[in-house]
């Protein structure tokens, strides 16, 4: 086995450097933990998923709603296969007061995830329900 350096990622597959995470524990004389095989580059892809997801409540949130949109665009474009852009575009919507718009992106992302249950768990669709009957709320019953 090559040693691990202190400095490295944990091969134990948390994503914190080796030194704070197992590399204490072999320290204290206990084997570190072995993570299973994962095709090579699948922590980076879903790391990379997560943090530009994650932008673009980021960028809604500090009103920067074009760069917001752009950061949906390319998690359509990089991850399609991944419902992330769908909810995030509907945020960006929501936050442009494209109400309607917004309304029909949520629809799409629970579409997706009927589509796709063996990665929801039953309440997961809860959240996007409320936030569709919230936003009808708010058309006054145009919708």
């Amino acid at each position: 086995m090559t040693k691990i350096g202190r400095n490295q990622f944990c091969p134990c597959g948390s994503g914190r450097k080796y030194k704070r995470c197992c590399g204490q524990r072999d320290r204290a004389g206990q084997a570190p933990a072995t993570p299973p095989e994962a095709p090579p580059g699948y922590r980076w892809a879903e790391a990379d998923l997560d943090r530009l997801s994650n932008s673009v409540a980021r960028l809604v949130g500090e009103g920067r709603l074009d760069e917001a949109d752009a950061a949906c665009e390319e998690l359509k474009t990089r991850y399609p296969e991944v419902v992330d852009w769908l909810m995030r575009k509907a945020m960006v919507c929501e936050a442009r007061g494209e109400i309607e718009r917004a309304i029909e992106y949520f629809e799409r992302t629970l579409a997706w995830m009927d589509d796709h249950p063996e990665y929801f768990g039953p309440d997961s669709r809860e959240p996007f329900r409320r936030d569709i009957e919230r936003l009808r709320g708010s058309l006054g019953g145009t919708c």
